[in-house]
């Protein structure tokens, strides 16, 4: 792609522009007939007769859309940063709440200890309530009695009831299992 005079031309022209732009010092200005540039002293001429015309610019949807969200981003941001505090204002905060708890805990204690030495000690007779007393027999403790040998038949009957309730037992923990566990 070669490029044609005119355009070549027509970024110089743009080339020129921007380097005066970022020195600010010169500004070019082009005469239409010749093409040729001509540079003016901004400091040292001020036009007086300076017409100022209001460029309109038709913007898309979509751009307004995107800047509306990037003036909500830098509002929130401002707003955020303005709520952060420094930690050693934190710690000095609740250093200055503790010591105020402190003292209002200190102004409550006097306080109590005055009224304590104002309120004279009245001690009251608090009659005691005499239990009656009611003839009652003392009980005589059990004589132990002689255990007997149990019978066969007792011990066996004793030894298959234990055996059908450990049998009734492990039945019992094997359903709950069952039931919990599958």
């Amino acid at each position: 792609m070669s490029i044609t005079d005119a355009q070549r031309l027509r970024k110089n022209e743009m080339a020129k522009l921007n380097r005066a732009r970022k020195k600010e010092l010169k500004e070019p200005e082009v005469k239409s007939e010749n093409e040729e540039f001509v540079e003016v002293n901004v400091k040292e001429e001020p036009e007086k007769n300076v017409e100022v015309v209001e460029v309109i610019e038709v913007e898309d949807p979509e751009v307004i859309r995107k800047k509306a969200i990037a003036d909500k981003r830098r509002t929130s941001l401002a707003l955020a940063r303005s709520k952060i505090r420094n930690r050693n204002v934190v710690k000095q905060e609740k250093d200055d709440e503790l010591t105020k708890i402190k003292e209002e805990n200190l102004q409550l204690k006097e306080l109590a200890k005055k009224e304590k030495e104002v309120q004279p000690v009245i001690p009251e007779v608090v009659p005691k309530k005499v239990a009656k007393m009611y003839n009652t027999p003392i009980r005589q403790r059990p004589k132990k009695q002689v255990q007997k040998e149990p019978s066969i038949d007792y011990l066996v009957d004793k030894s298959y009831g234990e055996t059908l309730a450990n049998k009734l037992r492990s039945n019992m923990l094997q359903r709950m299992m069952q039931e919990t566990f599958m």
